[in-house]
């Protein structure tokens, strides 16, 4: 009982780190942007994000071992057996090691043909030297975050997260001051990537000072072996599906608008990131419960869970949508100005697709927990494609640009996904029809419809200087998005939950 607790207690001790850590490096990560745009120029924006996207493709060659090897370590670390954890993380070593060769030899073969990623009417000095530096540091970022990896499967997350803080700070406040110095891109990049690798080398010496480990040149057991090449394959599909959805919209952007686009969007980007970052952080509080229930609790009970949280995870979603259709717009033009602002209609095709995407969220735990994702193959195939299926026609054949990028990922999530996910949860692990599930769901469509009328009639009345007009409507937002789910959910066992939850925090302080 008392080893359940500590695991209780230090997930959520993890939770709360990870989300002050997230809120506490939003300021220095939008202050970092603006000195990057005021002296490097949008061109550049758009080509690291560009390059970013690349290699996040390029990641691929992880294929989820890293998570699946995490996986092996629950167990010997529970039972102290430390000579098995050695062993785990010297064949860990060696796979990234190679992982990390055959990224930067992908990344050398791509270089003949980045031009056309980038379009010739782009002419930024050195761009070639930029991708390098990228590449280097994506490769390299496999040479010591095995490490990082220990910590996260003992429950130390909260260590590699406070690491990840105290070194970006000082990163990021040296790239402040040489760039408005020198206004030097490729110094600008060498310490972006730098950055990572500090934090690498910083959380691979608390390791080694922290736990027994020893040099292992023994071999897995064929049972782990085993194990691991089905977490691998079962993780793989996933991973990649993600990357093609999210990963490729740049590479397209770039091809199909150009490398100014891809700037001006992942202003954007970077504040969906942000949120969504801080939201996963609150979902993990209120999740830990569900691995328990998975092998203790009815199917009803573990539905009920489902549903409970899924209430949860809509009030922070739909907050979050609201400032995003609402509020983005304003933030970039306080921050960057004006001519970086999106249109009105791809703002609000950013907040769907990061709706239809993150009401997701929820699912891919219990996807997870209940061993399901050897379900999701032929799913996460038929969303790929669809994916670049559909964007290639909005933008190849429609010319639509960013608007049709937005549109490729709503619409392929809407055809595959966005049923297929919880069709797999309550056929598999429920074993329960998914329609209530699809009526909560277009319950709090309507929900978000009336509060969208609200808003957009109560902004008529708001100041017109855009401080003003942002605080007023930050507060209307941040009202509105919380009590309407309340009021709409009042009489519910949802509802009920949510009130237990406040009770339970509040007692602990």
């Amino acid at each position: 009982m008392n080893n359940k607790l500590s695991r209780s207690n230090l997930a959520f001790r993890n939770s709360i780190v990870s989300g002050l850590v997230t809120l506490l490096n939003f300021p220095i990560q939008f202050i970092n942007r603006y000195f990057m745009v005021h002296y490097l120029g949008a061109t550049y924006l758009g080509l690291t994000s560009l390059f970013t996207n690349i290699l996040s493709v390029l990641s691929l060659a992880d294929l989820g071992i890293g998570t699946a090897i995490v996986f092996l370590m629950y167990k010997p670390l529970a039972d102290h057996d430390y000579d098995k954890v050695s062993l785990i993380m010297h064949y860990y070593r060696k796979i990234y090691q190679a992982i990390a060769l055959v990224i930067f030899t992908l990344g050398i073969c791509i270089l003949p043909f980045l031009r056309f990623f980038i379009g010739k009417s782009i002419s930024y000095p050195h761009v070639y030297w930029l991708f390098i530096i990228y590449l280097l540091g994506s490769a390299s970022s496999y040479l010591f975050s095995y490490n990082q990896s220990l910590l996260y499967a003992n429950q130390q997350n909260r260590i590699v997260s406070w690491i990840n803080l105290l070194v970006t700070y000082i990163m990021l406040s040296i790239q402040i001051y040489t760039v408005i110095l020198f206004h030097n891109p490729l110094l600008y990049a060498a310490l972006f990537v730098f950055t990572g690798f500090v934090t690498n080398i910083l959380v691979s010496i608390y390791v080694r000072a922290k736990y027994p480990l020893k040099k292992s040149t023994g071999k897995l057991s064929r049972a782990d072996k085993h194990l691991l090449i089905q977490n691998v394959i079962g993780n793989m599909f996933m991973r990649v599906s993600g990357v093609v959805v999210t990963g490729t919209d740049n590479i397209l952007l770039s091809i199909f608008a150009g490398v100014v686009k891809v700037g001006l969007y992942a202003n954007y980007v970077t504040i969906t990131t942000v949120i969504q970052k801080f939201m996963y952080q609150i979902i993990g509080a209120v999740t830990g419960s569900i691995g328990n229930f998975a092998v203790t609790k009815s199917h009803h009970e573990s539905e009920k869970l489902f549903n409970n949280l899924q209430y949860i995870n809509f009030i922070i979603l739909n907050v979050a949508v609201l400032g995003i259709l609402f509020l983005s717009n304003d933030v970039v033009s306080l921050w960057l100005g004006q001519r970086y602002v999106l249109s009105q209609l791809d703002v609000i095709l950013i907040a769907i697709s990061f709706y239809v995407m993150n009401y997701r969220v929820l699912g891919w735990s219990f996807i997870s927990v209940y061993g399901l994702a050897r379900y999701m193959k032929a799913f996460s195939i038929s969303e790929m494609i669809a994916n670049i299926v559909f964007s290639l026609f909005y933008m190849g054949v429609l010319k639509l640009q960013l608007t049709g990028v937005l549109l490729g990922t709503i619409t392929s999530t809407i055809l595959t996904v966005m049923w297929q996910d919880p069709y797999i949860i309550f056929h598999h692990a429920f074993h329960s029809s998914m329609k209530p599930y699809f009526k909560r769901y277009l319950y709090n469509v309507l929900i978000i419809v009336l509060e969208l009328m609200i808003i957009f009639r109560l902004n008529e009345f708001l100041p017109t200087n855009l401080w003003g007009h942002f605080f007023a409507l930050l507060g209307i937002v941040i009202l509105i998005g919380l009590s309407m789910p309340l009021i709409f959910y009042c009489r519910t066992t949802e509802f009920e939950y949510v009130l237990l939850l406040l009770k339970k925090f509040l007692q602990r302080r």
